[in-house]
């Protein structure tokens, strides 16, 4: 859905060109890499050299309040790489956070970005929203965060793999990993399989990686393959595009019993998150134990491609191998300041 190949654009566009530096993480090649097994031609960055790239969202975050997230990444033993995180709320629009890199002082923006040297991993803290702390406690906000990755070759990028983790501490003793996204791996349908009762709870995220507005039907199905209920989202937010290029999304999230309202059977369901025709990204949790209780646990859940049920099998669409965003970053990029080691 979205390429960035507009950046070659904006590096034109920077003057003076900022110079390579002579220590710290090269996540560049001098000669334009062929990045070609990522369906993508090398960028070329404001210093005039060229990298691959991958692009994924994380589609939900939440900080303050009682909840806390944390992304993790580390570069490839093959090479450095650079990393770039933009944040956005659940309509979004741009979003300001306070955030610390491997536990730094706390910077704030809409926007971190930083090098890695070969093997070094980082820890970016999303704290909450800026100027909202009071005496260092930040209300809840949440949205998502749109992620970038370049690589001296396409090798590297086939090589990273970034988290993102939630927690609730003190008051539940979990921690849970989400992965990343990929912009080359959405789809129209979704599925997974959990338990929703009265001590187990599945929340969903959906993000709409399409550019028209829409609502998602959700279906449930019992171990049998029965269908036990049915419920439909509000309309999600789509991708704006504004002058040839996509922005980022709304995102939607809620437990599985706000969208289907009748009651489950216990035991294990499937869940189906049916988009039509459009694309989108979605997320699944399972939480088990009540709220709060001291035999609370979570964990996300596998999602899986699948089909409409209302799609016959001959009609199913090929699932796009390439799905790439047309996002222009908010501000010009320079070279990346390389973390300390």
């Amino acid at each position: 859905m979205k390429t960035l190949y507009l950046f070659g654009l904006i590096a034109l566009a920077i003057a003076p060109l900022h110079g390579q530096p002579t220590n710290g993480a090269v996540y560049w090649s001098t000669v334009q890499p062929d990045c070609s097994d990522l369906n993508e031609t090398a960028v070329q960055l404001p210093n005039g050299n060229y990298s691959c790239y991958v692009t994924g969202t994380f589609v939900w975050f939440a900080s303050g309040g009682m909840w806390g997230s944390t992304i993790r990444v580390a570069a490839p033993a093959t090479n450095p790489i650079g990393v770039d995180y933009t944040f956005y709320n659940t309509s979004g629009n741009n979003l300001n956070l306070d955030t610390t890199v491997n536990g730094s002082s706390e910077a704030s923006g809409n926007e971190v970005d930083f090098a890695l040297a070969a093997n070094q991993p980082a820890e970016v803290e999303l704290l909450g929203a800026s100027g909202t702390a009071s005496k260092g406690v930040y209300p809840q906000s949440t949205g998502s965060v749109w992620a970038v990755f370049y690589c001296p070759d396409e090798i590297t990028c086939e090589n990273v793999l970034p988290q993102l983790l939630y927690s609730a501490l003190p008051a539940d003793p979990w921690l849970v990993s989400v992965p990343i996204v990929f912009d080359d791996a959405t789809w129209t349908t979704w599925s997974a399989v959990g338990i929703n009762d009265s001590t187990h709870k599945m929340s969903l995220v959906i993000y709409n990686e399409d550019v028209s507005a829409t609502t998602y039907n959700v279906y449930a199905y019992d171990s049998a393959g029965n269908q036990v209920g049915q419920g439909t989202t509000p309309s999600v937010l789509p991708e704006p595009l504004v002058n040839g290029s996509y922005g980022e999304a709304g995102t939607y999230g809620a437990l599985l019993s706000d969208v289907i309202k009748t009651p489950l059977p216990s035991g294990v369901i499937k869940v189906l998150i049916d988009g039509g025709t459009l694309y989108s990204g979605v997320e699944m949790l399972q939480v088990t134990g009540l709220p709060g209780g001291t035999q609370t646990a979570a964990t996300s859940l596998q999602v899986a491609y699948d089909s409409s049920p209302t799609t016959v099998t001959s009609a199913v669409p090929v699932r796009r191998k390439s799905v790439r965003r047309m996002r222009v970053p908010p501000t010009p990029k320079t070279v990346f300041p390389a973390l300390p080691k």
